[in-house]
């Protein structure tokens, strides 16, 4: 086949939605951008256009419920949820009303009017600085291009219809566009724009299919029939790869492929070292959506349930009933393993429209979390009735963030016990027992985490913050990014601290920060004495893997060599060297 104008082996790099390598052919998605005509229409041309659009709602619904019975095929009940938003997007009144509203007032024509309304809202979460509202201006699109292209009377564009295997490229891959791939011949997905927390990313990582986004401008150096390479564990993309290049990806996938066939061997082995010393594997989630991803990697429950996302889809606040139905869908779909649900940690670089935030010139170091919720009791004690309803069963816990003093503890509980004595009162059942933590991601907390665990049942280390902190460097500020160090003394020697400090108190210490499912970090983690690590759903197999090959005893030794090292690279190049040499594993 013909190449492309764009030249060989050019390299691109985006964002690594799902993982996995893939080599094919590329198929280029056209018309992904609506093209809108303003018009101006006479006052008798406007019932005309008002009945268009209600036309256009009505076909835009069905096909909807049609693409959500699909989506429930294909991913399951999260799938089908994904477009229940749609649906609600799509018959949302205040849009409905203020696009015939003005098209009465500006006289103009429909497509154009609501392309107008929408984008208002589009336009309004792209500005926002958190990557869920990003995510959710793909629904946004996706709901906007379908009812403007039955406005205007076009052809809905399908992928179900492919005559061969193929690699889709597109400006964006909206959720309905993903749950339509074939997977008999789709083998993998590149947009131009896109995150990690997207729906389509989310349902690409559930349908196994390899994907990378963000990648800025993929459909503008790729054509149709070029070839192109796919790495979505690093996020590169190689577009037409010189011979070399090709034979050497050809044999990456190999060995990822039989990584991930070895690895699918661990899914229901206890994470237990050769000398018998049992770790709690968790997995950390994000958003309800993820549930299939971690139950089908063999997580042993969740470590934790970021509650944010309940937050930052909408301009008011969650009901207690509405995060009541969230918490115990999770907790009975994992039941009868444990599902540790944090308590709001809006604020910092999470900002809500629902929670109007003041501004701050240090919000990183201002009102946020645990001190957002002890000022405002009502906001709080309603989450906590929702988690404490929940927790029915006895595989709830509660795990409260950003925890810097010993008042806070106190404070906190108190609350809590007001909300167990007005559900008590009110007849309304609940766990009595539940357990209690506190997050240590701040350097005070894991100073003083002896005082702190006399008053919790269980610790819970972030090392995403306390890593920031410890070392005073905002990982996204890129003049100071590289010294955020991946293994730093400091850390460690404060992660030692903490669980010694736990195990003396009786409680036991688990970490659900990013240093959890790095697996250069694992032997000297297990070696610390954590009882528990949650980490991302994609990393569990792997860290499993490498608990199991070896014994407590090792590690221990292992991490009591790495605290004696005094920089994170003299660190880093040991772990590297015991891996590859003892051990036989490399890691990335």
């Amino acid at each position: 086949m013909k190449r492309s104008s764009a030249g060989h082996n050019i390299k691109l790099n985006g964002i690594a939605a799902s993982a996995g390598i893939a080599i094919g052919k590329v198929f280029k998605l056209s018309g992904d951008v609506i093209k809108v005509e303003e018009r101006s229409i006479s006052s008798d041309q406007i019932a005309h256009e008002v009945k268009k659009l209600i036309k256009a709602l009505e076909v835009t619904k069905r096909e909807l419920a049609e693409i959500q019975k699909q989506a429930k095929t294909k991913t399951g009940k999260e799938g089908e949820d994904i477009f229940d938003a749609h649906q609600s997007i799509l018959e949302d009144h205040v849009v409905i009303e203020e696009t015939i509203e003005q098209i009465k007032e500006q006289k103009k024509n429909a497509d154009f009017i609501y392309n107008q309304v929408m984008q208002g809202f589009q336009d309004s979460l792209q500005t926002l600085d958190d990557e869920y509202f990003r995510g959710r201006v793909a629904d946004i699109k996706d709901v906007k291009r379908r009812l403007i292209k039955n406005i205007q009377g076009g052809e809905t564009r399908l992928l179900n219809n492919l005559t061969q295997k193929a690699v889709i490229i597109a400006y964006d891959l909206t959720p309905s566009d993903t749950v339509l791939l074939d997977r008999q011949k789709i083998i993998a997905f590149l947009t131009d724009k896109g995150g990690k927390t997207s729906h389509a990313a989310i349902m690409a990582r559930s349908m196994g299919i390899p994907s990378v986004v963000g990648l800025e401008n993929i459909t503008n150096s790729v054509r149709t029939g070029d070839t192109v390479i796919i790495d979505g564990i690093s996020g590169a993309v190689i577009v037409n790869p010189t011979s070399s290049v090709l034979n050497k990806f050809l044999k990456l996938r190999a060995e990822y492929d039989e990584l991930t066939k070895d690895l699918s061997k661990f899914r229901n082995l206890p994470c237990r070292t050769l000398d018998g010393k049992d770790v709690e594997l968790s997995a950390n989630l994000d958003f309800l959506d993820e549930i299939n991803s971690i139950i089908n990697y063999g997580a042993r429950g969740v470590g934790l349930f970021r509650t944010e996302y309940l937050y930052l889809k909408s301009d008011k606040l969650p009901t207690e009933e509405q995060e009541f139905a969230e918490y115990l869908k999770t907790a009975e779909k994992l039941y009868p393993h444990p599902v540790i649900i944090r308590t709001l940690d809006i604020g910092g670089d999470k900002t809500a429209r629902c929670l109007p935030m003041p501004h701050e010139d240090n919000p990183m170091l201002g009102w946020r979390a645990i001190r957002i919720c002890l000022e405002n009791p009502k906001l709080f004690k309603s989450q906590l009735r929702a988690i404490l309803r929940a927790s029915i069963k006895g595989n709830v816990k509660l795990l409260l963030p950003m925890i810097s003093s010993l008042d806070e503890i106190y404070k906190a509980k108190a609350i809590i016990d007001q909300v167990k004595g007005d559900l008590t009162s009110q007849n309304i059942p609940f766990d009595d027992k539940i357990e209690i933590g506190a997050m240590i991601e701040i350097p005070s907390a894991a100073i003083m985490a002896d005082a702190i665990a006399e008053e919790v049942d269980f610790l819970s280390i972030g090392t995403n913050d306390l890593i920031q902190y410890t070392a005073a460097v905002d990982r996204t500020n890129l003049r100071v990014a590289h010294l955020y160090d991946r293994l730093p003394p400091a850390v460690l020697r404060l992660v030692k601290n903490v669980v010694d400090a736990g195990h003396r108190k009786g409680v036991w210490v688990g970490m659900c920060g990013e240093m959890a499912g790095d697996p250069l970090a694992t032997l000297i983690l297990l070696g610390l004495g954590l009882d528990e690590l949650s980490v991302s759903p994609a990393m569990l197999l792997e860290v499993k893997k490498i608990i199991r090959m070896v014994t407590f005893s090792d590690s221990r030794k292992i991490a009591e060599k790495a605290l004696q090292m005094k920089t994170s690279m003299q660190i880093e190049r040991y772990i590297r060297n015991v891996m590859t040499t003892r051990y036989k594993l490399k890691i990335n």
